[in-house]
């Protein structure tokens, strides 16, 4: 009698132990920034000095820190999202990724879809204030 509890719970502590350990590793991949991609993507951000773009009402967030892209075009923000303020500001904006037709269109006529294919666009909807001064 003694044996089989000992086994019940020896099976039931280690289905316990695989359990516990499931959520650990699924959130430590969520705490990955996404991946760089070329066309349209899911939600990531980024962190860097916010500019002014090369036309009238268009934004860039430049100095962008981590392995991918070192400029990020902003051709579109969600309602209630105000960049003018943070000009010359450090901040981390999140968005989904532009693809590059999308990019041009945006733009007008400045450039063609091949001429924005070698660079990364983001359709911004939060933006987070780090430092009121950039490097």
């Amino acid at each position: 009698m003694r044996h089989s509890s000992v086994a019940r719970f020896a099976f039931a502590g280690a289905i316990a132990l695989a359990l516990a350990t499931v959520p650990l590793s699924l959130s430590a991949q969520g705490d990955k920034p996404a991946a760089h991609k070329k066309g349209g993507g899911g939600s990531h951000s980024m962190t860097g000095c916010l500019a002014k773009g090369e036309t009238a009402n268009t934004y860039k967030l430049t100095n962008v820190e981590g392995t991918g892209p070192k400029e990020v075009e902003i051709v579109g923000m969600s309602k209630g999202v105000d960049l003018a303020p943070h000009v010359g500001h450090k901040v981390t904006i999140t968005g989904s990724a532009v693809g590059r037709k999308a990019a041009a269109k945006a733009e007008g006529e400045k450039k063609n879809a091949k001429e924005e294919a070698g660079e990364h666009h983001m359709r911004v909807t939060t933006l987070k204030m780090v430092s009121p001064t950039c490097p």
